[in-house]
């Protein structure tokens, strides 16, 4: 990036974009039912949406990355919010099932390319203190996050299903009219990129470690989101109303610990940080399994929360350092992985739940989070290697024109 473009702007720019995709991460689930009756579908139609949805998410991350290194980031980021907009609009008007299935793709075509594009701009914007940048931008996610049950899906009691979709739309189109107005430098580098550059990235062993990390956070945080309300009325014996208030301190907590960890990381180099969150928040989840009140089962999911708030951005830190002249590639490609990891951690919790106890399907985030520690601890080792050789491994991952 150039300096005569004000990094102020252009950093808003990201963090417009990360809550934009904040403000819809969950609207499918929160609108579904007025969908389901207003267009007469079925339960098992309601699902194949969530199909979809996650379709889009891992399509787009995988196409935006080398986009971005290719076209540069504003493209990519005027292009997601437009297909945030005209899917909010359109779920209006659309009741069959074919087409409600391509807004849900779109929808989160746009919001997965929001999201790398988002994060590949102002990890660049900072390339001295990428994973604290990057705490901060994801603190956005969770404002928007916020936006969508506290404020406006009330409108859906005085203006039906429209009030919702046609305010989100509202508040995106404000963001894409920002963007627009906003000058991004073109860097000359992506002019060169190929798909054998994106091919080389994946498979570097400097590159797998933190995808794997971000593969496993993901899928450890999204079981969080799916179950946690339901093991806490199985086994705390609380009500529904409870125990979602209980859920709501775990995105507290990350809004929290991103902003101290967006200090911290100025000061302190992030693998050390990694190995400390994945392991407390490894044993935060035990406490939180073995919790035998509600008061402790309350504290010890904050404290999760704390501990998971820095593993995603100062993931994505660390690999947009790594591979600084394809950050879009390589960010785009780690968040598949983490697309991916939801789709293959929370159904497991899913599946072990069905077959034997909460207790014991409780043991998949634990397992999970086990994980992140082994993973955290392994990428900790890696920065132990020779001084350079972050750099000679992005040089590796371009392919020789002889």
């Amino acid at each position: 990036m150039t300096a005569q473009v004000p990094s102020r702007r252009l950093r808003w720019a990201g963090f417009l974009g990360v809550f934009v995709w904040g403000s819809i991460a969950g609207l499918l689930g929160a609108i579904l039912p007025g969908l389901r009756q207003r267009a007469g579908i079925s339960l098992d139609e309601s699902g194949a949406m969530f199909i979809a949805l996650s379709s889009g998410l891992v399509v787009a991350s995988l196409v935006a990355g080398p986009l971005i290194d290719r076209t540069g980031k504003k493209p990519v980021l005027c292009t997601a919010v437009s297909l945030v907009v005209v899917s909010l609009l359109a779920f209006e008007f659309v009741n069959a099932l074919p087409g409600l299935l391509v807004l849900a793709f779109l929808m989160g075509a746009g919001g997965s390319a929001l999201v790398t594009a988002s994060h590949a701009l102002v990890a660049d914007l900072n390339a001295q203190h990428r994973a604290s940048a990057l705490n901060l931008l994801d603190l956005f996610f969770g404002l928007g996050a916020f936006v969508t049950p506290f404020a406006i899906v009330p409108l859906q009691e005085s203006g039906g299903l429209g009030a919702v979709l046609f305010a989100l739309a509202a508040l995106a189109t404000l963001v894409l009219g920002y963007l627009l107005t906003v000058p991004f430098p073109r860097d000359e580098r992506s002019r060169d990129f190929s798909l054998g550059h994106a091919l080389a990235l994946a498979a570097s062993p400097r590159f797998l470690l933190p995808a794997l990390l971000i593969f496993v956070y993901v899928g450890t945080e999204q079981s969080v989101w799916d179950w946690q309300v339901t093991y806490f009325m199985r086994n705390l014996g609380t009500d529904n109303i409870t125990a979602a208030r209980m859920l709501s301190v775990f995105p507290i907590a990350i809004m929290i610990g991103r902003l101290v960890n967006n200090r911290l990381l100025l000061r302190v180099s992030p693998y050390p940080v990694l190995v400390v969150s994945t392991v407390g928040a490894a044993l935060c989840f035990v406490g939180t399994m073995t919790a035998p009140t509600v008061e402790l089962g309350l504290v010890s999911l904050f404290l999760a929360g704390l501990f998971m708030s820095s593993v995603f951005p100062t993931t994505l830190g660390v690999l947009s350092g790594r591979f600084a002249d394809r950050s879009g590639t390589a960010l785009g490609l780690a968040i598949t992985c983490g697309w991916l990891g939801s789709v293959a951690i929370s159904p497991t919790f899913g599946f072990v739940a069905q077959r034997s106890t909460y207790s014991t399907a409780y043991l998949v985030i634990v397992g999970a989070a086990v994980a992140m520690v082994a993973v955290a601890g392994l990428l900790y080792l890696q920065r132990e290697r020779r001084p350079g050789a972050a750099l000679a491994d992005a040089a590796s991952a371009v392919p020789s024109r002889s």
